[in-house]
């Protein structure tokens, strides 16, 4: 198996945890369970301390780091946070796919990105794939628009692009030279703290909760960051940044489609055309690199 192949499969699996645990998330807020921040929080605080637990038992070696390294390794885990926060509340105000589809913006400033800043070629396969993508996106946004959805939901889901394209990019420097379980490990705990210190969390967040909250913070900690977010920065290691985005945009494809299987909401012509073109980009951009 190519390592390319090995990239494809790591993103788009943990694309689809993604897109499954956006359905989760709307159906909290649906509920009024969490809000953004705290959902956002218990998920850095359950993910980091899980880890830490995982690597202390199996292999204490990756703990010990430089000074200097935490740096790198707590922008890591703001981005992610960042990528979170954006993307929750664009969930909590319109609904799971335009919130999903939106961030998916993010391989056209990916590509923008590598062609200023790195030089890559503008071929013409490429611009074709990614308009394909983008056309896909825009398709979901025509619906929701149809729908009358909030504003500020749009303007969160727009900026989770910017934020999802800033991510993608710093973790390809991180996947090259760091362990991604230590980085992951130090990174949720350290901006775990702060989110803590700046947002203090109250002992009754639980108070209500219908689900064993065990297995909850189990699901949160392992199906919904540890998993995918490692599985993302090992393909990070074979992919280029714009492949490894779209790729990823299998996860709005998966929201949307439990998101109709559930009934959270409706799926429209427009939304499986949008469905359609992203998930053809992606396997087109998967078919001519893989033998790359």
């Amino acid at each position: 198996m190519s390592k390319k192949l090995v990239g494809y499969l790591c993103i788009a699996t943990a694309a689809a945890l993604w897109g499954s645990f956006s359905v989760v998330t709307k159906m909290f807020f649906n509920k009024a369970y969490f809000d953004p921040i705290q959902i956002t929080q218990i998920r850095a605080l359950s993910s980091g301390a899980a880890l830490f637990l995982i690597l202390f038992a199996v292999n204490r070696k990756l703990l010990k780091i430089e000074i200097r390294s935490l740096v790198v390794y707590f922008l890591l885990g703001l981005a992610i946070v960042h990528v979170q926060l954006s993307l929750f509340y664009a969930i909590n105000l319109t609904d799971v796919s335009i919130a999903s589809f939106l961030q998916y913006l993010a391989p056209a400033l990916i590509f923008a990105y590598c062609v200023v800043f790195h030089q890559e070629p503008m071929r013409f396969r490429d611009l074709l794939i990614l308009g394909l993508a983008v056309t896909g996106v825009l398709l979901l946004i025509v619906s929701s628009c149809r729908d009358n959805l909030d504003m500020l939901g749009i303007i969160a889901g727009l900026w989770t692009a910017v934020a999802l394209s800033a991510y993608t990019i710093y973790s390809k420097f991180v996947a090259q030279r760091y362990n991604v379980f230590t980085a992951l490990t130090y990174g949720m705990l350290s901006v775990s703290l702060l989110l803590s210190a700046a947002f203090p969390p109250s002992i009754k967040i639980f108070e209500g909760f219908p689900y064993n909250i065990p297995l909850f913070l189990l699901y949160l900690s392992l199906c919904t960051l540890i998993i995918p977010y490692c599985l993302y920065l090992q393909g990070m290691r074979f992919l280029k940044p714009h492949q490894a985005s779209i790729t990823a945009a299998v996860e709005p494809v998966v929201a949307i489609i439990l998101s109709g299987l559930l009934s959270l909401e409706s799926v429209t012509p427009f939304k499986l055309s949008g469905c359609l073109l992203i998930i053809v980009s992606v396997v087109l951009t998967a078919f001519q690199n893989i033998h790359k």
